[in-house]
């Protein structure tokens, strides 16, 4: 299960740059920005540490905020909390939805002694400007995304390894289609690919 990772973000040592666009005077925390755009006035923002008080069972140290720059005011289209660790090459850019555009992945944590990892998805659609974070997509281990057959293939290591077959709905959710099998093809691109064909074949009916 291979995937290519490259830094995409910008470090800022001060929070000049967070209060400049969002008006935050009291900005905490570590930032990162990430630009889905050609217009570079539409920005992605990601504030980690965040020292706040959360509901208790919530594990949440992050905020993501998705705005635009404004010459005399900003907009913040939406804000969310999340929960992420901060490690070096943490987002990366893969289309998921294959609409031949890359989409925005950030690692959220790993389980399973680092073996299986997760992330959130953020759909870029740059033709609205516009930004769909998939729900329920924080809770496929170790996602990738199968271009032809059109669904996100999770591989989770456990006592035994298994793969589980994702769709994306129009409503921006992930779910599962059919049942989890066990790898005992030693994940041979062959046999896996009959083994979602059957998948989706069953979940036609």
């Amino acid at each position: 299960m291979n995937r290519i990772f490259f830094l995409c973000f910008l470090f800022i040592s001060s929070h000049s740059f967070a209060q400049k666009i969002f008006h935050q005077p009291n900005a905490k925390g570590s930032w990162q920005y990430i630009y889905p755009f050609q217009d570079k006035n539409y920005v992605l923002a990601i504030q980690h540490d965040v020292d706040e008080k959360e509901p208790v069972g919530e594990d949440i140290n992050a905020n993501i905020y998705f705005g635009k720059i404004g010459l005399k005011t900003d907009q913040v289209f939406w804000k969310e909390k999340i929960y992420a660790k901060l490690i070096n090459e943490n987002i990366a850019y893969e289309d998921y939805n294959g609409d031949g555009i890359k989409d925005v992945l950030i690692f959220s944590e790993t389980g399973a002694r680092g073996g299986n990892a997760f992330y959130y998805l953020f759909l870029i659609d740059p033709k609205n400007k516009k930004i769909h974070k998939v729900k329920n997509f924080e809770t496929i281990v170790n996602p990738e995304y199968n271009h032809k057959h059109h669904v996100v293939v999770s591989y989770g290591l456990s006592g035994t390894n298994n793969y589980s077959i994702y769709k994306i709905s129009k409503e921006y959710n992930a779910y599962e289609i059919g049942k989890s099998f066990e790898d005992t093809f030693e994940s041979d691109p062959t046999e896996l690919d009959k083994r979602i064909r059957k998948v989706l074949k069953k979940s036609v009916h």
